[in-house]
Formats: C-alpha cells, sequence, structure tokens
C-alpha cells in the first residue's frame, strides 16, 4: 500500500498503540523538519497519520490534493503528479512506476526488510528530490554511482539499510543537509565528507576510510556522531564552527588529555559522547572542556570514571560501563549537575550511597537496570530532586527512607520494577510524592 505523507505534529505520536506505527510516525517528524521548510504556502499540505487506524483519513484528506499519492494492491501504476510517497509495501514488479515520471520530492520506504533487488530508480528522473529514507530496507548492494544524480537531496537516511560503501559521487550531493548511515556494519566511505558544503548533521556508527576522514572546513555541521578518535585528532576542529555536539569512539591507545586539548578552542560545542571500546589509559583532561555542558560516557570498556570533568557539566549520562566503585561520592561533587542517567553502569558492591548535601542541583536521577539491593541516601540530600525515575532494578528492595523528607520531589516513576517491590512500597512515602507513577 502506498500512502501520503502530510506534515506532522509530534503529538500525534504520543497516542499510537503499535510500537512498529508509533516508529513509522516518528521517521515521518524527523524527515518533515526537512521537508517543511522548503514547502510553499500554495501547496497547502495538509496534516495526516500515517498508521492503519487513521488509513482512510488520511485517505480522504489526500483525495483533495493534486501532490498525494494514495496507492495499495489494486491500483496499476503510480501517478504522474504524485510529490510524496511512503511505501510500506514493495512489489516485485522492477517496474512499479511504469513510464510516469512523477515530480516526487519525498520518498520514504516502511516496513520492507530484506529486499535483496534493485530498488530501481531512475536517477535522472527523479533529480528534484529532496528526501530519501531508506531505513530497514536491508538491501543486498551498495548503491550505485548514480546517487550523484540527487543534486537537490537534503536528506538521506541509509540507517539499518546493510550498506557497506558509499560511492564516490556522494562529493556532488553539495545540498545535503542530513546523512544517516547508522548501520551495524561497518561503512566504507570515501575523502567526500568534506565536499558536503550544506552537511549540518553526520549520524554513523562506523565509518572507514584508507585515510583520515577529512571533516574541516564543514562550516554548518551542528552533529557529528561516533567517528573514530584517529580522525578527530587529524582535523582541525576549529573549522567546525556550528558543531555542537560530536561523539567519538576511543580505545586503549586514546590520549584523551589530547583529545580535549583538541576540543578546547571549539566554542561551539556543548555535548560530548565518548565510546569507549577499551579502558583507555586515562581519561584525566575533560575539564578543559569549559564549554561542554552535556556528556555521555558508554561502553564495557570503562571501568573507571574520569579523575575529573567539565566544570559546567550539567547533563551527565553513564550507560553500558562497568564501573567496578560507587559513583555516587565522585558524581554528588559536580556542583552544576542537574541530570543523572545511569544505565547498567555499575557492577561493584551491592549498595550506592549519597551523603548529606550531595547533588544540591540534581533536579532529574534515572537509575536503570543497576544491580544493587540498597540506595542509601542522608539526610540534606538531593534538596533540588523533582524527578526520580527506577527502571529494572530487579535486585533493588526498597525506596530510599529519606525520599518522604525531599520537599522538592514532584514526580516518582517506578518503570518494569518487580511485584514485590511494589507490593513493599511505604504508603506514606509515596503519599507525599504529587505525582505517583508505576509502569
Amino acid at each position: 500500500m502506498w500512502v501520503a505523507e502530510g506534515i506532522m505534529q509530534k503529538r500525534d505520536a504520543e497516542n499510537l498503540e503499535e510500537t512498529a506505527a508509533y516508529d513509522d510516525v516518528e521517521r515521518l517528524c524527523r524527515r518533515n523538519m526537512v521537508q517543511v521548510a522548503e514547502m510553499t504556502i500554495d501547496e497547502r499540505i495538509k496534516s495526516c497519520r500515517v498508521h492503519d487506524l487513521l488509513r482512510d483519513v488520511a485517505i480522504r484528506k489526500a483525495e483533495d490534493e493534486n501532490f498525494f499519492q494514495i496507492h495499495d494492491a489494486r491500483d496499476d501504476k503510480i501517478s504522474a503528479k504524485s510529490r510524496y510517497l511512503a511505501v510500506h509495501t514493495l512489489p516485485r514488479d522492477k517496474n512499479y512506476f511504469g513510464s510516469s515520471t512523477p515530480p516526487l520530492r519525498s520518498l520514504l520506504f516502511f516496513n520492507i526488510r530484506r529486499y535483496g533487488e534493485d530498488i530501481s530508480l531512475s536517477f535522472k528522473s527523479f533529480r528534484k528530490l529532496r528526501i530519501v529514507d531508506l531505513e530497514n530496507v536491508e538491501m543486498g548492494y551498495d548503491l550505485p554511482e548514480g546517487i550523484g544524480e540527487f543534486r537537490l537531496l537534503r536528506y538521506l537516511g541509509l540507517r539499518r539499510t546493510s550498506i557497506g560503501r558509499l560511492p564516490h559521487s556522494f562529493g556532488f550531493l553539495r545540498n545535503l543537509q542530513t546523512l544517516d548511515i547508522r548501520n551495524i556494519n561497518r561503512v566504507i566511505v570515501s575523502n567526500f565528507i568534506c565536499k558536503l558544503e550544506g552537511l549540518r548533521h553526520l549520524y554513523a556508527y562506523d565509518l572507514m576510510s584508507n585515510v583520515p576522514l577529512k571533516i574541516e572546513g564543514l562550516k554548518n555541521l551542528q552533529t557529528l556522531s561516533r567517528i573514530h578518535f584517529d580522525h578527530i585528532m587529524h582535523n582541525d576542529m576549529t573549522t567546525l564552527t556550528s558543531l555542537q555536539k560530536l561523539g567519538i569512539w576511543v580505545d586503549g591507545t586514546s590520549e584523551i588529555d589530547k583529545l580535549c586539548t583538541h576540543l578546547s578552542e571549539v566554542g561551539s560545542l556543548k555535548t560530548l559522547h565518548l565510546y569507549c571500546l577499551e579502558q583507555p589509559q586515562s581519561l584525566a583532561g575533560l575539564s578543559k572542556l569549559h564549554r561542554v555542558t552535556e556528556l555521555k560516557l558508554f561502553g564495557r570498556g570503562l571501568r573507571m570514571l574520569p579523575p575529573d570533568f567539565p566544570p559546567n557539566l550539567s547533563r551527565l549520562s553513564l550507560k553500558e560501563t562497568r564501573l567496578g566503585a560507587d559513583p555516587m561520592p565522585v558524581l554528588e561533587k559536580l556542583g552544576q549537575l542537574s541530570s543523572l542517567k545511569m544505565k547498567d553502569a555499575y557492577e561493584g558492591p551491592q549498595h550506592m550511597g549519597i551523603s548529606r548535601n550531595g547533588f544540591h542541583q540534581l533536579k532529574f536521577l534515572e537509575l536503570r537496570y543497576l544491580r544493587v539491593d540498597e540506595i542509601k541516601v542522608e539526610e540534606g540530600a538531593l534538596p533540588q530532586l523533582r524527578c526520580l525515575r527506577i527502571r529494572e532494578c530487579y535486585r533493588l528492595e526498597k525506596l530510599p527512607e529519606e525520599l518522604k523528607h525531599i520537599s522538592s520531589l514532584d514526580k516518582l516513576e517506578l518503570v518494569d520494577m518487580p511485584k514485590d517491590f511494589i507490593r513493599r512500597l511505604d504508603a506514606d512515602m509515596v503519599s507525599s510524592v504529587p505525582n505517583l507513577r508505576i509502569f
């Protein structure tokens, strides 16, 4: 079935009942951030949801517009007037566009997996495409050089496509703003990225190049995700004058102190993610990053906390680390910290403790999948805490008694906790929290 794509509102996704449907709408919202910018008032695109529950509504609305094509198994070919298409079922007929060459602006693929055939787009016939999303299309081949014909392309989504190499012709996509190549497999690229002058967001998991990847000079780049340490060190990062969010793979040979010196002059950098394949020899140097306010440390290679942190750090996330000592005595002293998330981050003794006056600015605390029996909170700790979320902490026996004395606590969320834990909840304690949510 072919379904129209319209301007989506994020709140539409909140009431979806099925995960697959939610993912579809979420993806549409992300793509439309690009699409809305290029639409004119005359096009009068109407909002519609793309999922089965409201399919009829979407069809009725779309039939009033010349730019949408509603196509299902009973139809023959795609209308030559179509501009915005979302593909939910891909027929095996390679000529499903027929002899028509619709002036497509947006082409999205949903729920199409393990498709080994060429999707058979005539690149020269679809030069007006601004948005192409092939997420989850597990193609058995790499993109051909013809992709370079999409000179107006602004968004290209290749997430989970199993594509292993990007062709040299990518260098012609000078209008590309977002490139998403988050594949499980390594993606081989040549040194064309520095030619993508309009690039704002590059999302990847593992990029490989025979030479250090050149990225300097991309003045519009705001997001650079999961680039290897060596690639970063071979570039003058100060030329990335718009860079706000940076993710880096590090290993046992990575010199974090030199990295932080290298990044300290990137004036726009606010968020840093470090993905640790192995424990670096030293994590010292983060205190040089005065402009960084958000830090994420990820990976089984991380067994101890850094000895210092960015001085203006307000948001910290520890995910899937293997910390052997209770991190709270260190973290509770971070004076600007307002948000802390820990997921599967601790493998030490089966208790954690927060001391008096600890975390005096913390407003949000999430503890997820921590293997602890007890969390001790001393009187006077967490004086500004507003939201506490405890999720999948299966060994935890009870909530800290001191929670009932934290007058600022407005929301307590208990997610996927054992039934015995829920039964043992202190009625007086939970009644003192205005908003209690148990999922």
